[in-house]
């Protein structure tokens, strides 16, 4: 296993960022499940607000298929009851087009005054069956054209997944200055690359 040492100028101490349950998998004791801990608009923002008022910097709103808060819809509500906690919303590259997600992901940047963070995610989709090469390419073409939408005027890829020529950005700009800071997570070879 190769361990990735991870620093930044920026930060002057350890961030531990708490988790809202959008995927039902919230317990209130360790692997005993509990009924009314179940995904919902109540239980989960209820947990970003006490996170925020704990102090927290970070919180990730995580993404699933199976059960839960759609992740985006989520993030967008809890612009309206917080301060200061960032949420770092989980995007499945691929799940959504490109530029449309470059736009979602820049209004709500917007409406979070830059407290938004993205973790990119590069799994498979529902019934899909992808090898990791395939899905960490199609996660670094989205990156990069996220990046091309936020600091361009028009946006001109040619991927292996996604081709695009001549598009207007505007008025997809973030909030942030390139966009929201991006957390990857993955210890293989075509990850680390990522």
């Amino acid at each position: 296993m190769t361990i990735v040492p991870i620093t930044s100028t920026e930060l002057d101490a350890v961030e531990v960022s708490w988790f809202s349950a959008l995927c039902s998998d919230d317990f209130q004791y360790l692997g005993v499940p509990d009924g009314t801990l179940r995904s919902s608009w109540a239980h989960c923002s209820n947990i970003v607000k006490k996170a925020e008022a704990q102090g927290f910097r970070n919180i990730l709103c995580p993404s699933s298929y199976q059960v839960g808060q759609d992740t985006l819809s989520f993030v967008a509500g809890c612009a309206l009851i917080t301060e200061k906690i960032n949420l770092l919303a989980a995007v499945r590259c691929g799940e959504m087009q490109p530029i449309m997600l470059a736009r979602t992901i820049a209004t709500l940047d917007h409406m979070l005054e830059g407290r938004l963070t993205v973790n990119i995610i590069s799994s498979d989709f529902p019934g899909e069956k992808a090898d990791s090469a395939f899905r960490y390419q199609r996660s670094r073409e989205v990156v990069e054209i996220l990046k091309q939408a936020w600091t361009q005027d028009e946006i001109n890829y040619q991927g292996q997944v996604y081709n695009f020529s001549g598009l207007t950005t505007d008025p997809a700009k973030p909030y942030q200055t390139g966009g929201p800071l991006l957390y990857f997570g993955g210890y293989s070879p075509a990850a680390l690359e990522l």
